[in-house]
């Protein structure tokens, strides 16, 4: 923290400008430049080395020149670089600055560069064989746009000179519209910085252009002085609703820190007078220093502690750092900021009342004590002569007639030194309760210094994540860099895919017409084959009407060869009768010789019928699918008995069933046991 702070003092040491920033000049007009765009064109001799980045310099038409001519060559060589990570040749990005990197534009000259160089090349109006660029080099380029950006502001401002135009256009980047506002410097004063400006940060405070301390604040200067602004009005208590638990430890901070503030109060004046420098830094309000020295004045004797005054550098700095600015409000950047900003405006409204309640009471304490003094003398002198009056004998009435108006003035005298005296006692009375004010304001002042010096603690950590996201940015950039990279090999890998999917389109086509004709050749395949099932069928119609007839002619057959079984069998049972009623063996054997000659005729013509009976009933009965078994099942509703009981199960079952004999639909099978029987 000691480290910290000395830096702190030794940056706002440093922040005063040049000396020649309150010379004037004897010859040509002299414009103030930040520091930090002077030394942009190279060392400069007649500058401190040690002077801060952030303080100004005098410069001539021709140094302004030099100065803008360099920042914008700095701008074309950082376009460069820029249009070749997104892609491009350095070759072809320069051609392409050059061709069409004109100034024109809505925005700041780096950015109006940018775009119309990417514009050139992104539509494609440049063509590398045929177009000349409109410039032979960068210099020439950097000339014209300077002289343009210069032509373009006094055309705006025709008020302006060459050398208040190019200060314009350096304040504000090389954007003419901002340019068009910022108001020209008089004389060689230190100008006022570029509208807009940021708004104040990590604080509640606000500098008015007021008289006061001359302190430099963040390398800004103006022409008239600058005061610190308090905001009023702010109870944090109800505003950010705090436990009685955070309250009662914001009061034993505020205790501690009281003392060691009061004790290094008195510092602040002199640390002040080192920036005796006026006219071109700004100051402090007048009226916020003498109401500040009036507080911290108020304990001459108090001892002075270093560390102390080092922590009371460092909130000092802190508010030295802040950006100046009369029409920007305050945006707190958290809720301890604004915590800290209500209690330094509490303290100061608290002290600025107990000096005045304290003043009063002195001087009322300074009026009562003249008084009594007067009145004590005047009493003296009364009792002198009432003694002496006592002392001379009573001469007359007249004499006692004087003695009753002494004697009632004297009383008179007495009640008026009472009062005095009751008066004096309650001008004490109003000086302890002023001391006790004073030590409450104490306490809120160590919570302040103590809210104070974590506030800093804050600011460095945030510094330490600011270094730790840049370099993220750092990395961020190279890994942009890297995925532009990636880009144009996906973008070559892209046009790959794209022809292999042009030729995969081709073959898709080719793959379609081939699948066209087979699709036809298959379906005059198909007209062809249901031609087949349709002869098929009419063949199959046509063997159903034969093997119906067939059947037909069959059972006719079969039912006269049965009549013609049972004649030879009645006939044969006639003719067996006779034979055996005969009597005599002889004529037997003679007689019956004819008869089995007859009889075995008849025998074999009957074995003959059977045999052709059995063949064509088997045949009748053979399933007509595998021809080897018996038929054992029916279909209904045409009750045919035309297969097997396997072939029947089988049957039907790739396609819908229909009977073989009449092509009707078959919806039960039903087998039959027992058929040969």
């Amino acid at each position: 923290m000691k480290n910290k702070n000395s830096r702190a003092n030794r940056k706002a040491r440093s922040v005063k400008p040049p000396d020649s920033c309150l010379s004037s000049s004897n010859s040509n007009k002299k414009w103030m430049v930040p520091y930090k765009f002077y030394d942009v064109k190279g060392p400069n001799s007649e500058s401190n080395p040690n002077v801060d980045s952030s303080s100004w310099v005098l410069c001539t038409e021709v140094q302004l020149e030099t100065i803008l001519l360099k920042n914008i060559e700095i701008i074309y060589n950082d376009t460069v670089p820029k249009l070749v990570a997104l892609g491009y040749s350095e070759e072809i990005a320069v051609k392409a600055i050059l061709y069409n990197g004109h100034c024109y534009g809505a925005n700041d000259l780096a950015t109006n560069v940018l775009h119309n160089s990417l514009a050139c090349l992104t539509t494609g109006t440049l063509d590398l064989s045929e177009s000349s660029p409109a410039f032979p080099d960068m210099k020439k380029l950097q000339e014209y746009s300077l002289m343009n950006l210069v032509s373009l502001l006094k055309e705006v401002r025709p008020d302006l000179s060459r050398g208040d135009a190019m200060w314009c256009l350096l304040m504000s980047n090389f954007h003419v519209l901002k340019a068009g506002a910022i108001p020209v410097p008089v004389g060689n004063t230190c100008p006022p910085p570029p509208p807009p400006l940021p708004e104040l940060e990590n604080t509640g405070w606000r500098f008015a252009k007021e008289g006061g301390l001359g302190f430099p604040l963040n390398g800004l200067f103006s022409d008239t002085d600058m005061t610190i602004r308090l905001q009023r009005d702010i109870e944090f208590p109800k505003r950010f609703d705090l436990t009685p638990a955070m309250k009662s430890l914001l009061k034993r901070n505020v205790a501690m820190f009281a003392d060691g503030f009061r004790a290094n109060s008195k510092q602040v004046q002199p640390q002040a007078s080192e920036f005796p420098r006026t006219g071109s830094v700004s100051k402090l309000g007048s009226s916020s220093a003498s109401g500040t020295a009036a507080v911290l004045g108020e304990q001459p004797g108090d001892s002075h502690n270093q560390n102390d005054q080092e922590d009371l550098n460092s909130v000092m700095s802190k508010f030295l750092d802040l950006n100046i600015d009369d029409n920007v409000e305050f945006v707190p950047e958290d809720d301890k900021e604004e915590v800290i900003v209500t209690l330094v405006n509490q303290i100061k409204d608290l002290e600025k009342q107990v000096k005045e309640r304290k003043d009063w009471a002195h001087e009322k304490a300074i009026q009562a004590a003249k008084k009594l003094s007067s009145d004590l003398i005047e009493l003296k002198k009364f009792k002198m002569e009432r003694e002496e009056n006592k002392k001379l004998p009573k001469e007359t009435g007249a004499a006692e007639e004087l003695d009753n108006p002494t004697m009632m003035r004297l009383s008179e005298m007495e009640n008026a030194l009472r009062k005095t005296s009751g008066q004096m006692d309650q001008a004490t009375a109003a000086v302890r309760k002023l001391e006790a004010e004073k030590a409450e304001i104490k306490a809120e002042l160590e919570a302040s210094k103590l809210s104070a010096s974590e506030s800093v603690t804050s600011c460095l950590q945030v510094a330490k994540r600011e270094k730790k996201c840049l370099k993220k940015l750092l990395t961020w950039e190279k890994q942009k860099v890297k995925i532009h990279q990636d880009i144009s090999d996906e973008k070559q890998k892209i046009l790959e895919i794209q022809e292999e999917l042009a030729q995969i389109k081709q073959c898709a086509k080719e793959t379609e017409v081939t699948r066209k004709e087979e699709l036809k050749a298959k379906e005059e395949a198909l007209a062809l084959i249901e031609e087949e099932r349709r002869s098929k069928e009419a063949a199959e119609a046509n063997h159903k009407r034969n093997l119906k007839a067939l059947r037909l002619k069959i059972e006719i057959d079969f039912q006269r060869r049965k009549d013609d079984l049972l004649r030879l069998e009645q006939e044969i049972s006639r003719l067996k009768a006779p034979a055996r009623s005969t009597t005599l063996p002889t004529s037997e054997s003679e007689d019956a010789e004819p008869q089995r000659e007859t009889l075995a005729k008849l025998l074999l013509e009957l074995d003959n019928v059977k045999d052709f009976s059995g063949k064509e009933i088997n045949g009748d009965r053979e399933c007509i699918i595998c021809g080897k078994d018996e038929v054992s099942v029916i279909f209904l509703p045409c009750a045919h008995q035309v297969m097997c009981a396997r072939c029947g199960k089988e049957y039907g079952k790739k396609g819908k069933a229909v009977c073989p004999c009449c092509r009707v639909p078959i919806e039960e099978r039903i087998p039959i046991f027992g058929a040969c029987s």
